[in-house]
């Protein structure tokens, strides 16, 4: 990573956090701080001093469905992440729903013994997915955070990776293909889903009964949980005109995702991934508690999930 880029991220690093000290309601959700992250009321809707419009409740399908495609933070108008929209968004979005409804891949290589399931869960998706799509399982690893830095600036270990991930699967899969926007989103979405679920079943004492338990998890638990777009048109929200052309972060529930990231493979796989953990680990136990994912705003996942085997 070059030196402008690494004080570029610094710089909205700060800004985030000066922001969010002053009061903005979407500067606290950008900031990824998982104390605060989904404290914001912004029902029905809201602004932030940066222009961007918030909303959340009933409203939130009505803004998806007059959003079109991802976006980005961008408080200046101009690129300021290391990864960009632009940089994984598919030519054509139909393609990727018809990718996104295969079958879940074959799941493989349980270890032993678990300690964190985050990684455990993280890798075998990454597996999974790699087998699925013709990549790397380290680029697909590296790639994870690619949703939350859209939104938040990531640690720079974390972002020179994932830029070199990135690099790698573009090269693999060709940019703006299904293909390649799965594997830049599909695995973190899947391995937050499989610990969220697990996590769950765990502290309910219901482990390893893991049938219809992901889809349980979803009707709590949307995974993705802020959704910044641009609006294609003028819509009328609460009473408010909001105009095309506007960026809006939209406060996601599990009736209202964005129909991109609303992905039949991304849940098939993690009731695999599911099941073949609790088939290999019947007596699996918690010995902590789950930990929140930092630097997340979108994903919201776990960082931790201390278990034994």
């Amino acid at each position: 990573m070059d030196s402008a880029l690494r004080r570029r991220l610094q710089l909205v690093r700060g800004l985030q956090w000066l922001r969010a000290a002053e009061g903005d309601p979407l500067a606290m959700l950008l900031r990824g701080y998982p104390g605060d992250a989904w404290s914001v009321s912004t029902d029905p809707i809201s602004r932030s001093a940066t222009g961007t419009v918030l909303v959340g409740g009933a409203q939130a399908a009505e803004l998806l469905a007059a959003g079109s495609g991802l976006a980005d933070w961008r408080p200046t108008g101009t690129r300021v992440m290391a990864v960009a929209a632009e940089d994984i968004e598919p030519a054509d979005p139909v393609d990727v729903a018809a990718l996104a409804d295969v079958p879940a891949p074959p799941v493989a290589g349980i270890p032993d013994e678990l300690i964190d399931l985050v990684p455990t869960a993280e890798l075998l998706c990454a597996k999974a997915y790699a087998e699925l799509l013709g990549a790397e399982p380290d680029s697909l690893l590296g790639a994870t955070p690619v949703l939350d830095n859209l939104l938040c600036p990531q640690g720079i270990a974390v972002a020179e990776r994932m830029l070199v991930a990135v690099d790698d699967l573009r090269a693999a899969l060709c940019a703006r293909t299904p293909a390649f926007f799965l594997a830049v989103v599909a695995p973190r979405l899947t391995a937050d889903l499989v610990t969220r679920t697990a996590a769950a079943l765990l502290v309910d004492g219901q482990w390893p009964d893991v049938e219809g338990a992901v889809e349980r998890t979803l009707a709590g638990y949307p995974p993705v949980r802020l959704h910044l777009t641009t609006t294609s048109a003028d819509v009328t929200v609460a009473g408010e005109v909001v105009p095309g052309n506007t960026q809006v972060a939209v406060l996601t529930s599990p009736a209202a995702l964005p129909s991109l990231l609303d992905l039949p493979l991304v849940y098939a796989t993690a009731a695999a991934v599911l099941t073949a953990i609790a088939l290999r680990h019947p007596r699996l136990v918690s010995t902590g508690a789950p930990l929140d994912r930092p630097l997340a705003p979108a994903t919201g996942g776990l960082a931790h999930l201390p278990v034994a085997s």
